[in-house]
């Protein structure tokens, strides 16, 4: 019972972590909008938060070896609440652009430690359970983090102080947790090239996923404030909302079927399915709020479906033992897509084309993520359903968690 006493404290932390960031989500750039930035420096402000999270993701395991798991965790929260309380002091580019570095650098450390806590700590015969609980926790944390700053009369500041008070909120489950920390991470990694080696086809769905969605999203809320000038903070909210809960909804429906096809199949239908929506919003950019939120939804709901597809398929052509290694290169790969990603979308956004620059660039890669899914395809047969792995949801920040594909003599160690 303590066992589960203390997984749940995890994912009341992730809870609090995933809110603050989905505040962050929209309060950064509407604030960067409203302080006249060009849609090039907003992006590369976005940006930074990936190159700070694949710097974190490959410094953390060494650091919690250091240090151990709760210190880690204190740590890494303390400096992410301070990075985002230091927001409010001005707009600057470098000082911003220095602290989502930071902060990505800090969240990184986050999720590979409570992740890593859920993955040792919960049984063997429980584990599914609980990462899918854990999992739901999240994508909630994401849902409502927006609605936090879209009180009347909220600006900036007040959503980057809000934003802070969760991250500290997220520090104290960890800090009362009554058992002893987990097992310390190996930290073993897996070169880029070895992964593309391994499944090309998953290393190009997981770099797209970073490339894509980073990019849209970053530019989500300011497009979408534009649609209702008077509902203000409120109109993002409710976009990034439903995206989120878009892709809550059709994740577990993807991966089930993925797990009697070929996933690289239903990686081409989701791609497809999410620039076909991109292309609507091309051709009508200033939908009312109500269709807005309709066609953002079920492009959210394909467009961020597919990264854990992608990390199944490379754990179908992966040998057991080097499972985490693998998803920690997956989750390598998406940093550097999702770093690039929202500089590519910032120039779209600001060239003549404006908003449908942004869903121009969201339908073309896309489309080349689908073509590139039968291209390889052909190229090469589709793993047996008896050498499958079974499906995981995990997230873009869950390379810890692919231990519970690990053989049972390796995991159970609680």
């Amino acid at each position: 019972m303590l066992i589960y006493r203390n997984v749940a404290m995890v994912m009341v932390a992730t809870l609090f972590l995933q809110a603050a960031m989905g505040a962050l989500g929209v309060a950064l750039p509407l604030a960067m909008s409203g302080a006249g930035w060009g849609r090039p420096a907003i992006g590369a402000v976005i940006a930074a938060f990936g190159a700070g999270f694949a710097i974190g993701a490959w410094l953390s395991p060494g650091m919690i070896r250091s240090v151990g798991h709760i210190r880690a965790y204190a740590g890494y929260a303390g400096g992410a609440a301070a990075l985002t309380l230091l927001l409010a002091l001005g707009d600057h580019f470098i000082w911003w652009l220095i602290t989502r570095f930071g902060f990505g650098m800090c969240a990184a450390g986050l999720f590979a430690v409570a992740e890593s806590w859920i993955a040792d700590a919960t049984p063997s015969e429980r584990r599914g359970a609980v990462i899918s609980v854990y999992q739901i926790v999240g994508r909630a944390g994401l849902i409502a983090g927006p609605f936090l700053i879209a009180f009347p009369g909220f600006d900036a500041r007040d959503g980057f102080i809000m934003a802070g008070a969760a991250m500290a909120l997220a520090l104290t489950p960890i800090v009362f947790t009554r058992r002893a920390q987990p097992s310390l991470p190996s930290g073993e990694t897996v070169p880029v090239t070895r992964l593309f080696s391994i499944a090309p086809a998953a290393a190009a769905a997981a770099f797209t996923a970073g490339l894509l969605n980073s990019g849209v999203l970053g530019f989500m809320p300011i497009w979408a404030q534009s649609l209702d000038p008077e509902y203000g903070a409120g109109s993002a909210a409710l976009l990034m909302a439903v995206i989120y809960a878009g892709s809550m909804i059709t994740q577990w429906p993807a991966g089930m079927i993925s797990d009697r096809m070929d996933r690289r199949l239903v990686i081409a239908a989701l791609s497809i399915t999410g620039g076909v929506f991109a292309l609507i919003l091309v051709v009508m950019p200033s939908p009312s709020l109500g269709l807005a939120a309709l066609l953002v939804g079920l492009w959210g709901a394909a467009s961020l479906s597919y990264f854990a597809v992608a990390v199944a398929h490379a754990a179908d052509r992966s040998r057991v033992e080097e499972l985490p290694a693998i998803a920690s290169g997956m989750l390598l790969v998406w940093a550097i897509g999702s770093t690039l990603g929202p500089i590519v979308a910032g120039v779209a956004y600001s060239g003549p084309l404006g908003p449908r620059g942004l869903f121009l660039f969201a339908a073309i890669v896309s489309c080349i993520l689908a073509a590139g899914m039968f291209w390889r395809r052909r190229a090469r047969e589709a793993v047996s359903e008896d050498e499958r792995s079974p499906f995981v949801n995990l997230q873009a920040t869950s390379a810890e968690l692919a231990e519970i594909e690990a053989p049972e003599d390796e995991l159970d160690r609680v």
